[in-house]
């Protein structure tokens, strides 16, 4: 009998135990063995509660393979075992099949499982450990929040675990919050080497909710600098969630390709799989213009600015160039209060007072988006009985809650009067229709748009369980988010096209309903994944800085619209003098350079760079190119000092625009770029 299983193609080999059926060896071509695998190898764990002990688990290593077969080109395997081995030692019926083809390079992994004497209540898989390169460090890179993640693995490790839970250092996707947890929790998982890696991700676009975790086997060396000791490797575990009620099933395809390069090149075999990014028909989106986010009113109850003084704030963006208001708070209970019905405010003035506000934005073209809460119902409040029927429940059958919004006062900052926010099943079709009604009637009032706060999570609820929603219980709770957004636009009807419905850090396969993206990416280490992967995606950012010059910048660099936010969105643009009047320079120059800075496509691994040549600089750059493929470099020094730049990639002499209106040719080797600036080459 053979000792082992091995499939292959000319750029990646696996090999699998022939007695248990677990991956013993990845090997990736001119890079070399990945696995320093356990006895047994691995390859699934089913978490199987038994007579009250939760922690019971099937896993590959204490499995015996029934049956194997492999195509005779050698690329495909398949992979049965009749009757399963517990952890405790206990037999249960069942079968479990995997199927594994290599193509193009990559792994393909399908796994089905009947196990009718155990309800199974989560699968890692493909659940591999023993990861190490064969020379260098580890890391796991993902995306969140449309930014880069960065997680050390070897020789440091990046823990987030509760270690009284866990025997060893982990970090799982989602962080230990699941308010914020979006789905997948990336939406692939790059374990990138120093020059080679592998991507982990559903073979397809799934809506089925996916987490990741890595593990560092055995331990720290050395817990205070959370280094690994020489020998030290990592399991990487995608965790999925069948319905319990489902004895029989079949996971979502899981893909593991390698790649050569940097980490980003780690991404390509996911772009592959993305559909078009949604395009909006609102004319006003083809053209730069920066934003004013302003909160009228906050669940506090104070009346900031009333629509009369929302009348002065408008005029105020149309004289200093901002042609785009996100008017939040302007709703009964404030911002976030009251959620998750929207009514004009009677102390800021009433529906006729919001209308005579969007009436004066029409007239001086300045853009009006609505901020709106649908994801939510709060409790106590006036509309808890109204959708009580329709939250999200848990196993037990009880609603998901958190706790609400913290704003201003003592009490909510230390959580002694905040609300409870219960996240409504998008499952239920009469509370999709329900706020699709109220959108429309937005639309009516004269609104050029809204934008859904929170659209890519539904807080804790990542499965909704109730047995009354016309899902089956234990439903992902991201299976509708798509269709919520297009049933918006139906029952708006005509004008719909024109219609803007933005959302709040809009997330994986939501790029391809919503028609813009907000969010916040102020930190000096921001990776703009979210760019990366969708080049031709409306993306909003927050700025907040008296003078945040470096975020003007950061906007340039990666085709960001600049959303001005003084005092945390509670100022108006006077508040700002700064940061609005280098933020409409900027503006300026990217509208005169349109067909690369806002209509064109940002590039990765072009041979086109900047180094500092002189001084001390702190560097960041990106490549646009035009749709006739023509390239210019924006070079932004984040640096308080100036500093000379060298450009390599483009001619000897370019053309150097700054955002003060400066036009001038320039020797590649010697550009001089100040302190807190920014620069496109061409």
């Amino acid at each position: 009998m053979p000792r082992s299983i091995t499939i292959a193609d000319d750029r990646i080999s696996i090999t699998f135990d022939a007695a248990t059926g677990g991956i013993v060896a990845v090997s990736q071509e001119g890079v070399g063995q990945w696995l320093r695998s356990p006895a047994g190898g691995s390859l699934f764990v089913f978490e199987v509660p038994r007579h009250g002990d939760r922690t019971v688990v099937v896993e590959t290593a204490a499995q015996t393979l029934s049956a194997s077969t492999v195509s005779p080109d050698g690329r495909t395997a398949q992979l049965t075992w009749d009757g399963l081995t517990t952890s405790t030692g206990e037999r249960l019926g069942g079968r479990i099949e995997v199927h594994a083809v290599v193509d193009d390079g990559a792994l393909e992994l399908t796994l089905r499982f009947a196990i009718p004497d155990a309800d199974v209540e989560a699968v890692r898989f493909p659940a591999v450990r023993g990861i190490r390169p064969a020379q260098g460090g580890l890391e796991y890179r993902g995306v969140d929040y449309s930014t880069g993640t960065r997680v050390r693995l070897l020789p440091v490790f990046d823990n987030n675990s509760p270690y009284w839970g866990t025997t060893f250092p982990d970090h799982a996707s989602g962080n230990l919050r699941p308010e914020v947890i979006a789905n997948p929790t990336s939406p692939f998982v790059v374990l990138g080497g120093d020059e080679a890696g592998l991507t982990v991700l559903p073979a397809a676009p799934t809506l089925e909710f996916i987490g990741w975790r890595t593990s560092l086997e055995p331990g720290y060396r050395d817990s205070l600098s959370r280094t690994t000791a020489e020998d030290a490797t990592v399991t990487f575990e995608a965790i999925h969630f069948p319905t319990p009620s489902a004895h029989e099933r079949e996971l979502p395809a899981m893909r593991v390709a390698p790649y050569r390069g940097e980490w980003t090149a780690g991404t390509d075999v996911y772009r592959a799989t993305q559909g078009p990014t949604r395009r909006s028909r609102a004319a006003w989106l083809d053209e730069p213009r920066s934003w004013l986010q302003v909160q009228l009113m906050s669940t506090e109850g104070e009346p900031r600015y009333d629509f009369d003084a929302l009348v002065d704030i408008i005029e105020e963006c149309a004289a200093t160039g901002i042609g785009v208001i996100q008017i939040t708070g302007w709703n009964e209970g404030g911002q976030d209060g009251l959620v998750p019905v929207h009514r004009p405010a009677d102390k800021l003035g009433g529906l006729s007072g919001l209308r005579r506000a969007l009436e004066r934005a029409r007239e001086l073209d300045v853009k009006t988006v609505l901020y709106v809460k649908y994801v939510w119902v709060e409790k106590p409040g006036p509309y808890w009985a109204e959708f009580e029927a329709s939250v999200a429940r848990d196993p037990n059958g009880q609603p998901y809650a958190q706790p609400g919004p913290v704003y201003h006062s003592s009490r909510k900052r230390y959580g002694i009067s905040t609300p409870w926010y219960v996240p409504l099943c998008f499952g239920v079709e009469a509370v999709r229709h329900r706020f699709a009604r109220e959108v429309a009637e937005l639309q009516s009032w004269g609104a050029d748009g809204v934008l859904a706060d929170e659209s890519l999570y539904h807080g804790r609820s990542l499965m909704c369980f109730a047995e009354d929603h016309g899902h089956a219980p234990g439903a992902s709770s991201f299976l509708w988010d798509g269709q919520f957004v297009e049933e918006l636009r139906a029952a708006i009807g005509e004008g719909a096209d024109e219609f803007v419905i933005a959302a709040e850090g809009a997330y994986d396969e939501q790029f391809e309903h919503y028609d813009v993206s907000y969010f916040r990416s102020f930190s000096a280490s921001h990776v703009p994944l979210g760019r990366m992967l969708r080049p031709d995606a409306r993306i909003v950012t927050a700025l907040i800085g008296s003078d945040d010059r470096n975020m003007v910048n950061q906007s340039l660099l990666y085709g960001y619209a600049l959303s001005f936010e003084a005092f945390n969105f509670k100022g108006r643009p006077r508040d700002m003098p700064a940061t609005v009047a280098y933020g409409t320079a900027v503006d300026a120059l990217r509208a005169e350079l349109a067909e690369w800075l806002w209509n064109g496509t940002i590039t990765t691994g072009t041979g086109i760079d900047a180094r500092v040549a002189e001084g001390v600089g702190d560097l960041r750059t990106a490549v646009w190119r035009d749709a006739a493929g023509a390239p210019c470099l924006v070079v932004a020094n984040y640096a308080e000092d100036a500093c000379t730049i060298s450009v390599a990639g483009l001619a000897q002499e370019v053309e150097v625009r700054r955002p003060d209106g400066a036009a001038a040719s320039a020797h590649a080797s010697g550009i001089s770029l100040p302190g807190r600036s920014v620069a496109v080459l061409k």
